[in-house]
């Protein structure tokens, strides 16, 4: 479902205000379903330009790991190891930060490892907007000019989740996944912490 549009234009208008001389770094983070991937879209459309918008994926960083370790982790656990938020920071936001281009490293889930042979490449210009679940960390939330709720109600989370593939594999996997978020939300207060909050459907 399409972001209304006057949301993505106070987006672009925020990040607009935002940006310096250098990139703008936007986190677009909520839960899973929420809509972040169509926004981030959205917006590198509307901010294309002589200083055009990359869209970076949460995603791609996600922590190679065998998928009974990964499903019988606990909320704390996931949070702490299912995404190497060290790799988002040290190979794409600081090296951005500092004026240099970003090379990183992505998670294939298809062979559930990391794509040497393809890697991430981003120029520090125009706006960068990182989209996914746990984008906007503590540790990493200062590195954004901007960090973005995406607010969307729970059983349209849930019904575009389940809309992906409905196998046994897949809902216990949703399970884990969206107890790894509740605890995100709320240990680190992600509402409270974002500098905009966008109510989406």
């Amino acid at each position: 479902m399409a972001v209304p549009s006057p949301a993505v234009e106070e987006l672009a208008h925020m990040i607009t205000r935002s940006a310096g001389r250098g990139p703008a770094l936007v986190s677009l983070d909520g839960p899973a379903g929420a809509g972040k991937t169509t926004l981030a879209a959205q917006l590198a459309h509307r901010l294309g330009g002589p200083r055009p918008a990359a869209v970076v994926h949460g995603d791609d960083f996600f922590r190679p790991l065998p998928w009974r370790e990964r499903v019988a982790m606990t909320p704390r656990q996931g949070y702490s190891r299912l995404f190497t938020w060290q790799r988002l920071r040290d190979q794409v936001l600081v090296p951005l930060r500092a004026g240099r281009a970003a090379h990183y490293e992505r998670y294939d889930p298809a062979t559930n490892s990391l794509r040497h042979d393809e890697p991430g490449h981003i120029t520090p210009t125009g706006t960068v907007i990182v989209e996914g679940v746990l984008t906007a960390r503590p540790e990493l939330a200062a590195l954004y000019h901007l960090v973005v709720f995406v607010d969307t109600p729970g059983d349209v989370c849930l019904r575009r989740l389940y809309a992906r593939g409905r196998d046994a594999r897949r809902l216990a996997w949703i399970t884990t996944w969206q107890a790894v978020e509740r605890h995100y939300f709320t240990t680190t207060e992600l509402r409270a912490r974002a500098h905009l909050t966008i109510a989406h459907e």
